[in-house]
C-alpha cells in the first residue's frame, strides 16, 4: 500500500489559517484556488497581494509561502516584485521540486490547491498534507473532469480523514478522530 498523505477539505484558501497549529510552510495553487481559470494578470496580482496580507495579519512568515501554478502568468514578477522569488511560474506539478526549506519539515508543509492530479500529487510526493479547496464559480470542462478522475484515485493517495472546518462539510459523520497532525478534529464523512 502507498503511503497516503492528509486531506483537508478548504471552504476556501484562507482555511488554511485555521488549521493549529498552523503549517509552518504553505505552497499555495493560483489558477482555480485564489483565481478564477485562464486569468488576467491584473486579476492574479491582487490575488496574490490580498492573500499575502490576510497570512501576515494571521501572523505568516511570508518567505514561508509560497505561489505555484503550471500557467504562464506574463509579467507577473515585474507587477509584483514583494512576490518574486516567492512564486514559481510554469511549475509542471506534481513533478515540481519544492524550495529546500519546505522540505525540512515534510510534516509541517501543506499545499493549497483544487486538484488532486497537480496539487494533492505534489503534496503526497514530498509527503506533505493536501488541502483541497472547494472551488465554488464555474470551471472549465478539463478541470472539472480532471477533479473528478482525481477524486476516484483519492483514497490511493490520501487519508480519507478530512479537516472539519465551521461550516465546511455537509453529510453524515462516521467516525471521529483526534489523531491530525495538526490537533484539530478529523472526521469521516
Amino acid at each position: 500500500m502507498l503511503c497516503r498523505v492528509p486531506l483537508f477539505l478548504l471552504e476556501e484558501p484562507e482555511s488554511v489559517f485555521d488549521l493549529r497549529p498552523m503549517p509552518s510552510a504553505i505552497l499555495v495553487d493560483l489558477e482555480g484556488t485564489l483565481t478564477g481559470f485562464c486569468p488576467l494578470r491584473r486579476s492574479v496580482a491582487g490575488a496574490l497581494v490580498n492573500f499575502d496580507t490576510f497570512a501576515k495579519s494571521k501572523g505568516v512568515d511570508l518567505s514561508r509561502l509560497h505561489y505555484v501554478t503550471n500557467a504562464g502568468v506574463r509579467d507577473i514578477r515585474i507587477e509584483c516584485p514583494a512576490i518574486s522569488d516567492r512564486i514559481h511560474l510554469q511549475a509542471h506539478k506534481p513533478f515540481f521540486t519544492p524550495p529546500k526549506e519546505f522540505r525540512a519539515d515534510p510534516m509541517q508543509t501543506i499545499v493549497v490547491g483544487d486538484q488532486y492530479l497537480t496539487d494533492g500529487l505534489l503534496a503526497w510526493r514530498w509527503g506533505f498534507s493536501f488541502g483541497l479547496v472547494r472551488w465554488s464559480g464555474q470551471r472549465p470542462l478539463w478541470p472539472r473532469l480532471q477533479l473528478a478522475f482525481g477524486g476516484l484515485l483519492s483514497n490511493l493517495f490520501f487519508k480519507t480523514d478530512v479537516l472539519q472546518l465551521p461550516g465546511l462539510l455537509a453529510g453524515d459523520v462516521k467516525e471521529s478522530r483526534n489523531d491530525s497532525p495538526y490537533g484539530q478534529e478529523i472526521r469521516s464523512v
